[in-house]
Parts: C-alpha cells; sequence; structure tokens
C-alpha cells in the first residue's frame, strides 16, 4: 500500500499536469487572439527565479521546472497531510479550500518577493485572477486524484481515518 504522502505526490503531479496542458492552452489562445490578459504561472515562476538567482534563471523552463517540482512535491504532499484535516466534507471542496489557501499564500509572499507586488498585482488583474482560476482547477484536480488513491479524506469528526 502506498503512502499517504506518496499518493500526495502522484495527486499533485496529476493536478499540475493538468493545469499545465490549461494554462498551455489559455496562452495559445491568447496569442491567436492577440493581446495579454495574463501571465501563465510558468512565465511569472521564471520571472521570480530571475528575480532571486539572477537572469540566467529568467528562462521559460526554469518557470516549468519550478511550476512541477512545487505543484507535484509542495502542494501534493502538503494536500496528503492536511485533507482529513480540512474543514469539508468533499474532495472538490477540500481542494478549493487547500487550492485558495495556496493562492493567498502565494500572493502574500512568493509574489512580492518576485517583484510583483501583492497578488501580483504589478503584472495586471488578469494575472490575479488567472492565478486564482488556475489554483482553484488545481485544487479540485489534487483533491479528486488523491480521493481516488487514497479513498474517504472526509473530516477527523465525521470520519475515521483511513489505516496507512
Amino acid at each position: 500500500m502506498q503512502s499517504r504522502l506518496k499518493k500526495g505526490f502522484i495527486a499533485g503531479f496529476v493536478a499540475t499536469l493538468v493545469v499545465s496542458v490549461v494554462d498551455f492552452a489559455a496562452d495559445l489562445i491568447e496569442r491567436m487572439v492577440g493581446g495579454e490578459w495574463f501571465h501563465s504561472f510558468a512565465t511569472l515562476s521564471a520571472a521570480m527565479a530571475g528575480q532571486i538567482f539572477g537572469s540566467g534563471a529568467n528562462q521559460i523552463w526554469v518557470g516549468w521546472l519550478i511550476h512541477f517540482l512545487a505543484g507535484t512535491f509542495l502542494l501534493g504532499g502538503l494536500f496528503a497531510v492536511l485533507a482529513p484535516k480540512l474543514p469539508t466534507d468533499t474532495a472538490a471542496t477540500k481542494g478549493i479550500l487547500f487550492a485558495v489557501g495556496a493562492w493567498v499564500v502565494m500572493g502574500l509572499t512568493v509574489m512580492p518577493l518576485s517583484g510583483l507586488g501583492i497578488f501580483g498585482l504589478a503584472a495586471g488583474f488578469g494575472t490575479m485572477a488567472w492565478m486564482l482560476v488556475i489554483h482553484v482547477i488545481f485544487g479540485v484536480v489534487l483533491a479528486r486524484t488523491f480521493a481516488r488513491q487514497h479513498g474517504d479524506t472526509g473530516h477527523l469528526k465525521r470520519h475515521l481515518p483511513i489505516a496507512e
């Protein structure tokens, strides 16, 4: 039987893959239509890496690497630990609550540290809104994938935790 953390990593990878496809498709549509409504997560991650590690790290592949590592290991693992403690009943609502919390933390720490201001507002309102949408999609996919592997993710007061 897989450990709870390993299931979280798998769910994190699947969710990151899904939002990457959505982000990439939206970026392609944006380019075809013209204009720039938002910045993708990989673009923002590359900008952040460039700000922290120097201009050599401001490469799109670095942004995608950061995106996949953070989504798979940081958020996937954290969700695996926190899922039973989140005060909702369904996997989807747990995922949304977790993802909005991650968006708030990112908006108050990562975005300002990368020079984009609080919630990335220096990159524009479209980027801030897009980050929220993409986080919610991530959270739903993360939680549903984790629940399919692990079973019940219900609140501890209502359900017994699943044995490892």
